[in-house]
C-alpha cells in the first residue's frame, strides 16, 4: 500500500472523527414530572400488625413497637361495627377516609377522635363488603384522609380477623 493511500484513509478517518465531535448528541426531552403515583408504588408504612381483645371487641394495631399505632381497626361488638383510625388530625376536624385496595375503592366519612392521642376516624357495619376487597387486596392497602399524608399498610391477617370477629 503506498504512503499516500494509508496517508489517505487516515486523514478521512481523522476527518470523520473530528466531524463527529463537532455535532452535538441529541439533548434528551426534559423527564415529565409523574404528578400521580401509582398507590401500589408508595412505600409501605414502617411497622408490623398486632392483634388483641378488649372489653369491647377486637383491634388490631399497626405501627412500630413501643410507638402508637399509626393505623387500627377496631370491632365494636355492641354494634358490629368496624372503626377505622389513622394518627393524625385533620384542620375542620371532618372530611373523609378514603381506601384503595386491589379490587377497587370506596371512601367513608371521618371526624376527628375525642381521644387524648389525635386520631381521624372512619366507621362502617360489619357487613360492609368493601371490608372483603380490603382482605383480598394483593399485599397492601392505602388509606387517603383528607388533608393528610397517604399511610400504605400491609393487608396481613389480624385486620381481617377483626372483620371476621365483628361479622360474628
Amino acid at each position: 500500500m503506498s504512503a499516500f493511500g494509508f496517508n489517505g484513509l487516515t486523514a478521512a478517518a481523522t476527518i470523520l472523527i473530528a466531524l463527529g465531535a463537532c455535532s452535538a448528541a441529541p439533548t434528551p426531552a426534559p423527564a415529565q414530572a409523574d404528578t400521580e403515583t401509582d398507590w401500589r408504588d408508595i412505600p409501605l408504612a414502617p411497622g408490623t400488625w398486632v392483634y388483641r381483645d378488649d372489653e369491647r371487641g377486637s383491634l388490631a394495631l399497626y405501627g412500630e413497637p413501643d410507638a402508637d399505632a399509626v393505623f387500627l381497626v377496631r370491632c365494636d361488638m355492641g354494634t358490629r361495627r368496624i372503626y377505622f383510625s389513622m394518627a393524625g388530625a385533620m384542620n375542620g376536624g371532618s372530611g373523609t377516609m378514603a381506601f384503595q385496595a386491589t379490587h377497587g375503592d370506596t371512601s367513608y366519612a371521618a371526624q376527628n377522635g375525642s381521644g387524648a392521642q389525635p386520631y381521624i376516624v372512619a366507621a362502617t357495619n360489619a357487613s360492609d363488603d368493601y371490608l372483603d376487597k380490603i382482605a383480598f387486596s394483593r399485599g397492601r392497602i392505602a388509606i387517603t384522609v383528607t388533608g393528610q399524608p397517604v399511610v400504605t399498610v400491609p393487608n396481613w391477617p389480624q385486620m381481617t380477623r377483626v372483620f371476621e370477629d365483628c361479622r360474628g
